[in-house]
């Protein structure tokens, strides 16, 4: 009998399952249960049930980043996976690498997250929009190059704006490669100088569309440095491209209308504009001939030489005017000055000095009697000369 350690048959069977070629990649229908995303690492794990059982799941990080939606509990889905052993438990589990919602309901809530997670990080914020071009010069349309929705915005242009030049950007607009397509017709569009894009395919099922729901379209869209408009199915359509596209188009036909003006409505307002100006221009005409007639009028323009010799009698006027009322007021500042001038002179110590009364100071300073005392030395300031004195006695009088 074979005897054997529980590592080495854990290890067998991992091995066999490995080599199995059916369980190398297979699809697996079920409901998800248990889902747990782990924090640090990203990876997914969960179980897998329908009604009789279940077997455990893991989805590593670099798969789950490309999930379109959260999974949640009690969601049916279809998974793409291999089978294989975990050694170290002993157990047999899943290794996925997709996982698809199956049923409409599936896709809806799928859908729903996604578009909440877009939101959240303010992919659809109108004050991100960005204003559309009023005369578009080059016209990027993204879109099937043999579908009916280029040949309608090309009627339209051709009828609105033929001055503006048309730039295609060809993608698949449904299909698993679409996104990919999409996002790539978008850069080129948007690296092309475009004024304008306009992101559109004609109607179909809402599996059709389904590319302009992607979360990397969307985020092209968003990404896109020229202004974008969307115009994806008919007008009851909706992708999440139309939440995150500068404007919303319900048709291809009507995107050209949005993004361009009317060549015919540009001539009405312009013939309008045309006509203002001319009666503008009439009536400042009117205005300016009788001003002219006016001046012209003047006595003045028909005699210049007598207008000339009437001013030049006016100067000379107020020329002796002037000088008269000048010398009268320099003669009052003349007679001023010198009233001043006497009553500053009588105020004048020297003509105290002058009386034969003089100045005694000690030590450069103004001295009174009170402040002597025997032996000082005084210098006497009189109107015509100074002297030195020694004071020989004090004598202070009563008052």
């Amino acid at each position: 009998m074979l005897t054997i350690t529980v590592s080495q048959l854990n290890r067998y069977v991992r091995a066999l399952l490995e080599e199995n070629d059916k369980l190398r990649d297979l699809y697996v229908r079920g409901e998800i249960a248990g889902f747990v995303r782990h924090g640090r690492s990203g990876h997914c794990y969960f179980r897998l049930v329908d009604q009789e059982s279940g077997v455990k799941a893991i989805m590593f990080r670099q798969n789950a980043e490309l999930l379109g939606f959260e999974p949640e509990d009690g969601m049916a889905v279809l998974v793409r996976c291999s089978l294989g052993a975990y050694e170290r438990d002993g157990i047999y589990q899943l290794y996925v690498t997709e996982v698809m919602p199956v049923g409409a309901g599936a896709l809806a809530i799928a859908l729903a997250q996604r578009k909440a997670k877009l939101e959240k990080m303010g992919v659809f914020d109108p004050a991100l929009k960005k204003r559309l071009p009023a005369y578009p010069n080059r016209i990027g349309v993204v879109t099937s190059a043999d579908g009916a929705a280029l040949q309608d915005i090309i009627t339209v242009l051709e009828r609105r704006w033929p001055a503006a030049t048309l730039v295609l950007a060809s993608a698949l607009v449904q299909g698993e490669k679409a996104p990919t397509s999409i996002c790539y017709a978008l850069e080129c569009a948007d690296e092309a100088g475009c004024d304008v894009i306009l992101l559109t395919r004609g109607g179909g099922s809402k599996e059709d569309l389904s590319a302009f729901d992607s979360e990397e379209v969307v985020m092209s869209v968003f990404r896109c440095n020229t202004p974008v408009i969307s115009a994806v199915g008919h007008e009851t359509d909706h992708t999440l491209c139309d939440f995150a596209a500068d404007a919303r188009a319900p048709t291809p036909s009507a995107a050209v209308e949005l993004a361009t003006p009317d060549t015919e409505e540009l001539g009405r307002r312009v013939e309008v504009c045309r006509e203002r100006i001319t009666r503008q221009a009439n009536r400042l005409l009117e205005e300016r001939k009788s001003a002219l007639k006016r001046i012209t009028a003047h006595p003045a323009m028909k005699s210049p030489e007598n207008a000339v010799s009437k001013c030049a009698e006016r100067l000379d006027i107020y020329k002796r005017t002037l000088y008269n009322s000048s010398r009268i007021i320099m003669r009052g500042y003349n007679a001023r000055l010198t009233e001043y001038a006497s009553r500053l002179d009588a105020l004048s110590p020297l003509r105290v000095l002058e009386r034969g009364y003089c100045i005694s100071s000690k030590d450069g300073r103004v001295i009174r009697a009170g402040e002597l005392v025997a032996g000082d030395e005084l210098d006497l300031r009189f109107y015509d000369g100074m002297a030195k004195a020694n004071v020989i006695e004090v004598e202070r009088l009563s008052r």
